[in-house]
């Protein structure tokens, strides 16, 4: 069942011990890449392909988290070479969620199986350890192993990012914590090196805090939109999908 294709997707062992009880004769296993409003792109060992739900899993569901999320791993049947359709997900070995707006209490998925959680925080005006407290209950809350990125370094001198960092551990976080600057290219080797094959990570944050700029630096070219900052140093929202 594992091959190479699906081991540089993410699926590990503890997906491989319980794909038997939901993968079917002439099914196939595939990773959900991007949702948009119900419609599915999923990477199968093939390649990517469109996808949509079954009616009978559409039937069965009974809540919207149940929904196949952005990092769930699904078992799919070929309908033709470009769409694929999905029977069923996998259990979730993590996840991150969010509470939607509203008197009751109902979550939203952002995103499922992942390994670790990258919050990003401008050292300059963004900086909030209430907020950053908040995405590290979140991680916990689902399994996720959090890890700080401070951005923007350049635009403290080095004491005020060590006064950062001391009011983070003076706080009671013990998550570890990564500098860096995408601008000088500080840090940015560490934050490479921390990066591991076959992982699947997510960054978490503001808009403008330099997110999908980190993002282009790893792939070394600017594959995603960025604005410049504004002259006050703050980021500006760019990206707008997921």
């Amino acid at each position: 069942m594992k091959t190479d294709a699906l081991d540089i997707l993410g699926f590990d062992q503890w997906f491989e011990s319980r794909v038997e009880e939901e993968l079917l004769p002439g099914q196939g296993m595939a990773r959900v890449m991007t949702v948009d409003r119900g419609s599915y792109l999923v990477s199968m060992e093939d390649g990517e392909r469109r996808a949509e739900l079954s009616g009978r899993f559409r039937f069965d569901v009974e809540a919207s988290p149940d929904l196949p999320s952005v990092g769930d791993w699904v078992c799919v049947e070929s309908a033709s070479p470009e769409l694929a359709i999905v029977q069923a997900v996998l259990p979730r070995k993590s996840f991150l969620r969010r509470k939607t707006a509203g008197q009751t209490v109902e979550f939203q998925m952002i995103a499922a199986n992942l390994d670790g959680a990258f919050i990003v925080q401008s050292c300059h005006y963004d900086f909030n350890i209430r907020r950053l407290d908040r995405y590290l209950v979140a991680a916990k809350e689902g399994g996720v192993e959090p890890v700080i990125v401070l951005s923007k370094t350049d635009l403290l001198p080095p004491e005020g990012v060590a006064t950062l960092i001391t009011g983070i551990r003076d706080s009671g976080i013990e998550a570890k914590i990564c500098p860096l600057s995408n601008t000088s290219g500080a840090g940015l080797p560490e934050f490479s090196d921390a990066l591991l094959p076959g992982k699947t990570y997510c960054l978490l944050g503001s808009s403008g805090v330099g997110k999908t700029t980190l993002l282009n630096r790893l792939l070394g070219e600017d594959i995603l939109n960025t604005n410049s900052v504004s002259n006050t140093g703050e980021g500006v929202h760019t990206t707008s999908r997921r």
